[in-house]
């Protein structure tokens, strides 16, 4: 306990030394964290905003919304609720960075989480002819089940943006059991390209993915067709995306392709049976399937984390096409191990990761286009503070454009008394005018009670000018950035000044001194991750890689 005391005063001195260099020089630029979202207040309408978790974050017309589900929340009657019209599945809006949220829409008793949130573009109506103007629509998706009648209900929501109501479709009705036999994942929109007919393809549990189209006369806009074009699935997809005007989409160990035309099919074009054919169904096999620019090809490629079961380990590979409607498979990371890197003396025994998709993000300050993946870590040794054996603080991975990854904890390294993160589940940019920022949500319950522990953080990148300069610095400059054994280190000054490499807790690493001559450090040593160098007052972030 002493060591994560003393690693959190470590990163608060880290902070104030930034806050300072902010303050000192005349133009700087900082990453800030702030809490953006707090569960269990009420909103200007007298509205409860709890939820045991954030699923979604979608940026819509130039405000934010946010997908709050109740799953073990007590404010839900199935776990100990008393009022049976609060604590379900609601949809949440920020109008501006400085706001306050309130609730847009409650998706109606029973339906417990709203597990998709997604904003989609139809170019086409459903003949396949160009619409006058593309209709750019906010979907939430879920299902509900009624215990009474013995159905289940799997529906849509679209948000009506002239008067900010939302309008439902049913998509498939059935018969009890519900959860992963409906669980709704993921959307998109897809072309034909044989017909040249547009459809909006979305995953409905094992009762397999349904399609509908584009109908400006039906509430919500869309005509969905009551009988899944490829069904039963003995997994839920987890995951679809478009690559090379080809349709995929993901069920356990087995990555589907579609074949367009007007009689059209599926068919496997990768599995990794290879690895794992033991699937925990609510684990999953494959998650986060994302298309990417391939980096030995001028085409796409898919990334994905593969999860078979409680054993996963968060690894990451890639899928280049093959030329033979397959994929040759390259691993890139395992993210369990540089957890285990960024928390000394821990062992992951279990990592989930990849709940939506791997996220594209450019870095305002840097330039650089990454991806993001958020995740859960169960972790025993090292004695840092748990929520039920999971890792309590929220870290994320970024994959660099030169596919080397590292990791970032949202808001700081968490404290012993801080509220538990757990997991970080999604992410967008700001949608906000002028707001160089990116909003971070999450929550995992893991079938244990959680009431109001949902939350959404930010991080804003801010660049400080102001008309004094309270002290001249010696003019820093470090490179390669990113590094992989050597650093070399620059700084105009006519003293020797000390250097040191800082870590992200706050620990110093390595130290020596520099004059006006190049200094090269050897940083080979450090495992792949973000540090940073300090010289008096200034702190310059760089990245090891391997």
């Amino acid at each position: 306990m002493n060591k994560i005391h003393e690693m959190k005063i470590n990163f608060s001195i880290l902070i104030i030394v930034l806050t300072l260099l902010i303050g000192l020089t005349k133009t700087s630029n900082a990453q800030v964290w702030s809490k953006s979202f707090t569960a269990g207040n009420v909103d200007l309408n007298g509205k409860l905003l709890g939820g045991s978790e954030v699923l979604q974050l979608i940026g819509h017309k130039n405000k934010l919304f946010a997908s709050i589900g109740y799953w073990q929340d007590e404010n839900n009657i199935w776990y100990g609720g008393n009022d049976s019209s609060v604590g379900w599945g609601q949809i949440i809006r920020l109008d501006k960075s400085n706001g306050q949220w309130q609730e847009d829409f409650t998706l109606g008793n029973n339906f417990l989480r709203p597990e998709i949130l997604k904003q989609v573009i139809f170019t086409k109506d459903a003949s396949g002819n160009p619409l006058p103007a593309p209709d750019t629509l906010l979907l939430a998706a879920a299902y509900s089940p009624n215990y009474i009648t013995g159905t289940v209900s799997a529906s849509s929501f679209t948000r009506n943006d002239a008067n900010g109501t939302w309008d439902e479709n049913k998509i498939y009705q059935g018969s009890l059991p519900a959860g992963e036999n409906y669980s709704i994942r993921d959307i998109q929109i897809y072309s034909d390209q044989i017909t040249g007919i547009e459809r909006i393809y979305i995953s409905v549990g094992t009762k397999g993915i349904f399609i509908g189209k584009y109908n400006a006369a039906t509430p919500g806009k869309i005509s969905w067709v009551p009988t899944p074009e490829i069904g039963p699935l003995s997994i839920r997809p987890l995951g679809i995306t478009n690559a090379n005007n080809t349709l995929y989409f993901s069920s356990g160990y087995e990555l589907y392709r579609r074949i367009d035309g007007v009689s059209s099919s599926f068919t496997i074009a990768h599995d990794f049976s290879d690895l794992n054919t033991n699937i925990n169904s609510a684990v999953g096999g494959i998650r986060g399937l994302t298309s990417i620019t391939n980096p030995n090809d001028n085409n796409e490629a898919l990334l994905l984390m593969w999860c078979p079961n409680g054993q996963s380990q968060g690894l990451i590979y890639r899928l280049e096409p093959d030329g033979n409607g397959g994929f040759n498979r390259f691993f890139e990371s395992k993210i369990s191990l540089l957890v285990e890197d960024y928390l000394p003396g821990s062992n992951v025994s279990y990592l989930l990761g990849a709940y939506n998709e791997f996220y594209e993000y450019t870095d305002p300050i840097s330039s650089e286009t990454s991806h993001l993946i958020g995740f859960e870590a169960n972790i025993n040794g090292g004695g840092y503070p748990t929520w039920n054996g999971y890792y309590k603080g929220a870290i994320y991975a970024r994959r660099h454009a030169n596919m080397e990854y590292s990791l970032e904890e949202i808001n700081g390294v968490i404290g012993i008394n801080d509220m538990p993160l757990v997991a970080n589940r999604c992410y967008v940019k700001s949608p906000f005018e002028n707001e160089n920022a990116i909003y971070f949500g999450g929550f995992d319950p893991n079938s244990n009670t959680a009431t109001n522990m949902a939350w959404i953080f930010k991080k804003d990148f801010q660049t400080n000018t102001t008309n004094e300069q309270i002290q001249e610095e010696p003019k820093l400059l470090i490179y390669p950035n990113p590094a992989i054994n050597q650093l070399t280190l620059e700084v105009k000054t006519e003293e020797v000044l000390e250097y040191e490499v800082i870590s992200i807790l706050g620990k110093t690493l390595l130290s020596g001194f520099v004059s006006s001559d190049k200094q090269i450090i050897d940083i080979s040593e450090l495992a792949s991750n973000i540090y940073f160098i300090k010289i008096e007052s200034q702190l310059i972030k760089f990245l090891k890689i391997k």
